[in-house]
């Protein structure tokens, strides 16, 4: 041990004695500061300046007519983009955009094709075209720029898809809105036929008064009729313009049966997500447990992220039976109905979920420990959702589809039937008028004249009597109600629900600040090691002079490490405080910038301790390996095999997952296994060393003693 602390001490004295040395270590403590500071600083916010990526923009579309209002699905497209920073949209000619992609002005380019509005609209056709962007993308400009430049294709992608939707919603609603309250105004117009027909009745009776008592009564009966001839051509007239409109209310309705039909794809995957959320909440609860079981600290972030997301599917649920809910009051009494039972009963365990999760998230908040009987109840309740939408997912089709059909089809029932009536009401009108004009012609023959209205008057009066009775049939209909609420709507609440029927509440656990942040991990760890090769390619790790192998192992060691140490707190210190990075726990994540420090120091010097300049390139191969295997940049899911398979033997794996763990929030188990095997590495440096430094020395002596008489390496 004397031995080892001498060896220390001298190098200490050479260092304080020698400006040169002094210098020299120095810039090695900085330099693999300066490496990570750098590639921080350049990673910091990538994705936030996408906007200076430039995408042309070429917009064909000539436009369509749908429900007779001019749609341009590409225009509307264009005044998205306008106010979409997500990419530097260029909005040029077609000309302009080929030209610009070629030569790299443009990293690609984006056409929207002339017939794209047409093509969206055939949906509602028998000859359905899809509609087409053309994507052009140059790819030799930059590795990542295509991928950037494909999800803001895929960006366009879904906002056509809503911007369709949308329009073609809006659309529809629009229209039916306006037979619904061209419906609603005609109403009174039945109404107003039925008194008019009312009123002829009583006149009806008067004849038959007059028949029975007056002598000059063909002169009153021809004055009766006049009157009541006077009163048809109104009544027709209104008959006719009711039958118009339930007719175009009927086609109507049959046009967009299968356009709405697209609803039901949409409700169910609203299904599905309140499926796989509430599955994962239950499980996020399980996580809750054992956190506060374990008293870790990020239990409060647990319990506000599963709070929030409780609340969002909720918030879907409700919206979900509430469209349902008027969906049904078109044909109630249809098996829609058992549907919106089913999603009340998950409203209202997701209620009972949400005030439960308040508790424990108060609970919490005040230092108290919740209690497990009610995260347990949570966890039933959320499976009890979990079993009820697998239910309505699963038999989709036959509760949801089919109702949807069958609302419809009950919509057109009810047209058909007021046409029925109507057209049979037209009918009976001029038989009506007929036998008023022949009571007129026989007026001047009263006996006959008599005779004929004695015979055919009744006649007459059964028929109107009839009308009558079939007009209050549809004019006190609660059908007819029924249709004139499902046809009157909010057109812009509807249809932007069909556009975006959910909506997505992003809760981060463990967020990052930027992409700087969540890198920095990564080069500080790589800088670490770097740090340590740079040492072992300027600093020898002999020391002259009768010592035992493992005084010198250890001697020069804490040299080496002390040095390695001072690079760690430079590093550490200036990632939080000259480059800002956001670090949650700042001084946990700067000791474990030294602890990792310490364990790469003696995994690197024992090697080269041990094997010489061999060590050194062991460690360099280790590091290329790392820092491609270590999943410090991409997940090492997508990854080839074969670093997959080294990743848990790997240095950086625990390393990089540790100072992840001080920059977000620490999630205790994960930084208790990252500790535990780096104390492993290091344990294993330490050993490898103390057992074969000696003798793999003395192998390798004659092999050094031939590198250095090439005058090629150093002495």
């Amino acid at each position: 041990m004397k031995n080892i602390f001498k060896i220390f001490r001298d190098d200490l004295k050479d260092i304080s004695t020698n400006m040169a040395l002094i210098i020299v270590l120095i810039a090695l403590a900085v330099l693999p500061s300066l490496y990570a500071w750098f590639n921080i600083e350049a990673s910091w916010d990538p994705y936030g300046n996408t906007s200076n990526i430039s995408v042309a923009v070429v917009n064909n579309d000539k436009g369509a007519t749908l429900f007779e209002k001019d749609l341009n699905v590409g225009d509307k497209l264009i005044d998205e983009l306008k106010s979409n920073n997500s990419l530097g949209w260029k909005f040029v000619n077609e000309e302009e955009a080929k030209k610009g992609v070629e030569t790299g002005k443009y990293y690609a380019s984006i056409e929207i094709t002339p017939n794209f509005s047409k093509n969206i609209i055939s949906v509602l056709s028998k000859d359905i075209h899809k509609a087409e962007i053309k994507y052009t993308v140059n790819e030799k400009i930059n590795a990542i720029a295509p991928k950037i430049t494909d999800k803001g294709a895929s960006t366009i992608q879904l906002q056509v898809d809503q911007t369709v939707v949308k329009t073609a919603s809006e659309a529809v609603f629009t229209t039916l809105n306006d037979l619904g309250i061209s419906l609603e105004e005609n109403l009174p117009m039945l109404t107003k036929i039925e008194n008019s027909l009312i009123e002829v009745q009583g006149k009806f009776g008067k004849i038959d008064s007059i028949l029975n008592t007056a002598s000059d009564a063909s002169s009153q009966i021809s004055e009766i009729s006049k009157l009541l001839q006077n009163d048809m051509p109104q009544i027709e007239s209104t008959l006719k313009s009711s039958i118009n409109l339930s007719k175009d209310v009927k086609e109507f309705l049959q046009a967009t049966k299968s356009s709405m039909n697209d609803i039901a794809p949409t409700i169910k995957n609203d299904i599905k997500i309140i499926n796989d959320i509430s599955s994962s909440v239950a499980s996020g609860v399980g996580d809750l447990i054992t956190a506060i079981e374990k008293g870790y600290e990020n239990a409060p972030e647990l319990v506000d992220g599963l709070y929030n997301k409780v609340d969002n599917l909720l918030s879907i649920s409700t919206k979900l039976s509430d469209f349902l809910t008027k969906l049904d009051k078109i044909a109630p009494g249809t098996s829609l109905q058992g549907t919106i039972d089913s999603i009340n009963e998950i409203n209202s365990k997701l209620n009972l979920a949400k005030t439960s999760l308040g508790k424990v998230k108060e609970q919490i908040n005040n230092g108290e420990k919740p209690s497990l009987n009610n995260l347990n109840g949570i966890v039933t309740v959320l499976n009890d959702v979990n079993k009820i939408t697998n239910n309505l997912f699963n038999n989709y089709d036959t509760k949801i589809v089919a109702p949807l059909n069958e609302i419809f089809n009950k919509g057109i029932t009810v047209s058909n039937d007021v046409i029925s009536l109507l057209e049979k009401a037209e009918d009976k009108l001029p038989k009506i008028n007929n036998i008023l004009g022949t009571a007129i012609n026989l007026s001047g023959d009263a006996d006959d004249a008599i005779d004929y209205i004695k015979k055919k008057v009744p006649e007459a009066e059964s028929a109107l009597n009839k009308l009558v009775s079939d007009l209050s049939i549809v004019n006190d209909s609660d059908e007819m109600g029924d249709l004139i609420k499902f046809l009157k709507n909010d057109i812009i609440k509807q249809s932007n629900f069909l556009k975006e029927p959910v909506e997505l509440v992003t809760n981060s656990l463990y967020p990052m600040a930027n992409y700087g942040a969540a890198m920095t991990p990564f080069y500080t760890v790589l800088c670490l090691w770097v740090g340590v090769l740079l040492l072992t390619s300027l600093l020898t790790t002999e020391v002259k002079g009768e010592y035992k192998p493992y005084q010198v192992y250890f001697g020069r060691g804490l040299t080496f490490l002390s040095i390695g140490l001072l690079q760690a707190l430079i590093v550490s210190v200036g990632d939080i405080y000259l480059l800002g990075v956001t670090v949650k726990n700042p001084a946990i994540f700067i000791l474990l910038s030294l602890f990792i420090s310490l364990v790469f120091n003696f995994i690197v010097y024992s090697l080269v301790s041990v094997f010489g300049n061999i060590g050194k390139a062991m460690s360099v191969i280790l590091l290329v390996i790392q820092v491609a295997g270590s999943g410090g940049t991409f997940p090492i899911q997508v990854t080839p095999k074969f670093f997959q398979n080294v990743n848990p033997f790997l240095p950086f794996t625990y390393g990089i997952s540790a100072l992840r763990e001080a920059v977000a929030g620490i999630y205790e188990p994960n930084l208790t296994g990252d500790i535990v095997v780096l104390l492993t590495f290091l344990a294993l440096a330490i050993v490898l060393n103390v057992l074969l430094k000696g003798p793999i020395n003395k192998m390798l002596h004659r092999f050094t003693k031939r590198m250095e008489e090439s005058r090629l390496t150093e002495h």
